[in-house]
């Protein structure tokens, strides 16, 4: 990843306030299932509501913040939805020291941070290629996509570490905070464009429409956001289980868990830097196809762990880890640059939420299918076994559409100012 291409675009000031709350965010991801593990004893059910309580917002709400999204301000859309989160996180630790936590309270929570995340992610997904042009959009995601493995690397054992000795309530307290810190990085950042009039937004259900027409009828677009769905389907009924199995039986503490984990940020982070020369030596296509099949080996280490020895066990949950993360950053930096190279930038928002309607949409029916196997009588270990085959396939999408010829997106979108001129500043 190159820096000098980026300098003077007011980028890594935003770089560093997604790196923040993203940090944080990692140790939400393990704390908040941890605290209904190990505060409140969830079983598979209550695991199952708390995973489909954050995908709940995006299935319900994703289409009408797309164009919220769109026809506001992104700098401060997305300041109003960090502020948010860290005040609606903060409630955890409070209701704990209050004796007053409990699973529908972290239910609520769930939903609601899940729903302001889709807010901010639509604004930023607008906001970096106005900020830093479509030349460089490769670079700017590859740097967006670090911050993720920035936060896999250090989220997990500062997770671990907080809950071993703090408590996983009060752990969570630790992304309240992420959220606020990173809230003065982005009041530091430029604006960038302006939201259309009131004359010019167009009603709200045309809007919608127009935003499914753009990924639905576009033959890169339609297939990628498919095979998100499918991916995500199965990635959450395998995540809905992942740290009871870890917990319940490997036995695992959750220090042990965040080490390991660490080995998923690593690869992660190593992913962000390569993936744009991988897909100039391959060509976008057959990296795609690749990396949304490796997955599934990978999560297919967690429950062969569950049969073999406690040290051969963790070895195997680190490199499913790694193999995990450095899929998924791939993927996440290639699936977004095409995107804001196919679509134009004021429609941006509304794309953005459409995808993740698709894509995140079925996480709950992911989470629910998943604890309904378990109390079907199925095992911890043979469930995720399912959910890793499931989230292994969903490469088929790609090669059935041609996707996986893919050599390189269309030409760029035009942006609303040209490549390299200046943001307004403030």
């Amino acid at each position: 990843m190159r820096r000098s291409s980026l300098r003077g675009t007011g980028f890594f000031t935003i770089w560093l306030g997604e790196s923040l709350s993203l940090v944080g965010a990692q140790v939400t991801f393990f704390a908040l299932p941890l605290v209904a593990i190990l505060a409140l004893d969830a079983d598979a059910l209550g695991m199952g509501l708390l995973t489909a309580a954050g995908s709940l917002a995006v299935l319900l709400l994703a289409p009408s913040i797309g164009v919220w999204a769109d026809h506001h301000e992104r700098r401060t859309t997305m300041v109003v939805a960090n502020l948010a989160r860290g005040l609606l996180l903060g409630t955890v630790p409070l209701a704990y020291v209050l004796d007053a936590l409990t699973l529908p309270l972290l239910i609520a929570v769930a939903f609601g941070v899940g729903a302001l995340t889709l807010l901010f992610d639509s604004a930023m997904s607008s906001y970096v290629p106005a900020l830093v042009g479509p030349k460089r959009l490769v670079a700017a995601n590859s740097w967006m996509q670090s911050s993720i493995s920035v936060a896999d690397t250090a989220g997990p054992g500062l997770a671990g570490l907080l809950v071993q000795v703090l408590g996983a309530p009060i752990a969570v307290l630790a992304d309240a905070l992420s959220y606020l810190a990173s809230t003065v990085a982005l009041l530091a950042s430029p604006r960038v464009g302006k939201p259309p009039e009131p004359a010019e937004r167009e009603l709200h259900w045309a809007a919608i429409k127009q935003g499914l027409r753009i990924v639905l009828t576009d033959r890169i677009q339609r297939p990628l956001a498919l095979a998100a769905g499918h991916f995500n389907l199965f990635t959450s009924m395998f995540f809905t289980l992942y740290l009871l199995f870890l917990v319940r039986t490997l036995d695992f503490s959750p220090l042990l868990i965040g080490l390991l984990n660490i080995a998923g940020g690593v690869a992660g982070l190593t992913g962000a830097g390569i993936s744009a020369r991988l897909a100039r030596r391959f060509g976008y296509g057959p990296v795609l196809t690749v990396v949304y099949a490796l997955p599934g080996v990978a999560a297919l280490l967690v429950p062969l762990a569950g049969r073999v020895g406690p040290v051969s066990g963790a070895l195997l949950v680190a490199a499913s880890s790694a193999l995990w993360s450095g899929s998924v950053i791939v993927n996440l930096v290639l699936s977004e640059s095409i995107k804001q190279a196919l679509v134009p930038h004021h429609l941006l928002g509304r794309a953005t939420s459409i995808i993740r309607f698709i894509s995140f949409g079925v996480e709950p029916i992911g989470a629910l299918l998943g604890a309904a196997l378990v109390g079907l009588g199925l095992s911890l270990g043979g469930t995720l076994a399912v959910a890793s085959i499931g989230v292994g396939s969903s490469a088929v999408w790609l090669l059935a559409s041609g996707v996986a010829k893919l050599q390189d997106p269309v030409s760029p979108a035009p942006a609303p100012t040209p490549a390299g001129t200046a943001p307004e500043e403030v």
